[in-house]
Formats: structure tokens, sequence, C-alpha cells
């Protein structure tokens, strides 16, 4: 999708809210550079951008142990001990090496960022 096209799917979803909030409404409005700002990077890049969000993957994480036990963690220990477990497993995916593909669109990502920061006049 191009930016545009993310645009006017949050003016949309901004217009459903609006009966219901409309104070949300003019915020989603207000944010929705925010919100479609990844689409500016090229296709490849993009789904690195918006899933690995590093609380989405710690609550993510933590679900699935929740689920493993059944449902429930049965202690404030357990629960600690795993949420432990969760910021090491963080840890380690930011030590690894750069994901494949955005590693092979290195150059088009500091091309962007060029053009985007260093290109400005001070």
């Amino acid at each position: 999708q191009s930016v545009s096209e993310g645009e006017e799917i949050i003016m949309e979803i901004a217009d459903l809210v609006e009966k219901e909030k409309p104070k949300k409404a003019r915020e989603i409005r207000e944010k929705t550079a925010n919100y479609t700002a990844f689409l500016n990077y090229p296709k490849k890049v993009r789904k690195h951008i918006y899933t690995t969000n590093p609380v989405e993957g710690l609550n993510r994480g933590l679900e699935l142990m929740r689920l493993e036990l059944g449902g429930y963690f049965p202690s404030q220990e357990c629960l600690e001990v795993n949420l432990f477990v969760q910021a090491v497993n963080l840890a380690d995916k930011w030590q690894r090496r750069p994901i494949p593909t955005v590693a092979s669109m290195e150059y088009e990502l500091r091309q962007l960022f060029v053009l985007r920061y260093e290109s400005e006049e001070v």
C-alpha cells in the first residue's frame, strides 16, 4: 500500500469512530502521519518494522507462557521468572545479526535517511 492509501484507511476508521467518540476520532486524524510512517519504507522492510515492536514481543511471549501453564500464572514468583526469561530472550534478539531482508536493503534505507535528514539545509 502507498501512504495515500494508508491515509484513506485511517480516515475511514476515524469516520467510524467519530459516531461514538468524536475526541478519539480527532486524535486519530491528527496522528495519521504517525500511523502511516512505515509506508514510506520499501515493502520488503515494512513487515519487520511493524512486527518487531519489543513490547508486543514481550507481551506475546508472556501470553504464550501463560497459555502453556493452563491459562494463568500460579504465583507472583512464576510470573516474575517468566518475565525474566522473556526479557533475556528479547536482549538476545537485539544482539543478533540484522534481519537478512533488512540488511539487504541497507543501501536503500541509508538513502532514505540521507534524503530525509542530511539533505536539509540548516
